[in-house]
C-alpha cells in the first residue's frame, strides 16, 4: 500500500563560502571536526551563515513538495555541548550557540521548527 512520506535535511552554510559547507556539513565536522569547521573562515572578515531545513513531503502519484526553515546567525569558535555543529552556530540575536542554549529555547527558533511550520499549515490547508 503506498503512503505519504516525508524527509527532513538540514544545512550549515557559510555565507563567505557561498553557502558551503551546506548538506555536507557532517561529512566535514566528522573528517576536520567542529574546530576546523570554525577555522574554515579563518582568512574572511564575514563570519555569517544559515542554518537551514528542508522537509520534503509527497503524497503517492504527486510531485514532492518542500518546506524550508531557515535561521540566520553566525559562526563561532566551538562553545557548549551538544549534537553535531551546535556549538559552532549563534543565532542572529543572541549571546549563546545552539549549544549552549537549552533545548525548549532552541526549539523556540531553531530553522527545524520554521520548516515544520509552514509544512504544519500546508497540512491544515490541504486536509
Amino acid at each position: 500500500m503506498q503512503q505519504p512520506c516525508f524527509v527532513d535535511d538540514t544545512s550549515l552554510c557559510f555565507n563567505a563560502l557561498n553557502d558551503l559547507p551546506g548538506v555536507y556539513v557532517r561529512d566535514f565536522e566528522d573528517r576536520i571536526g567542529k574546530e576546523g569547521l570554525y577555522k574554515l573562515l579563518a582568512g574572511f572578515e564575514d563570519k555569517s551563515g544559515k542554518a537551514v531545513c528542508m522537509i520534503g513531503f509527497c503524497k503517492p502519484g504527486e510531485e514532492p513538495i518542500c518546506f524550508e526553515g531557515m535561521t540566520e546567525g553566525t559562526i563561532v569558535e566551538p562553545r557548549g555541548n551538544r549534537f553535531g555543529w551546535d556549538p559552532i552556530f549563534q543565532p542572529e540575536g543572541f549571546t549563546q550557540t545552539y549549544a549552549e542554549m537549552p533545548q525548549e529555547e532552541k526549539n523556540k527558533i531553531s530553522h527545524r521548527k520554521k520548516a515544520l511550520e509552514r509544512f504544519k499549515e500546508y497540512l491544515e490547508k490541504n486536509k
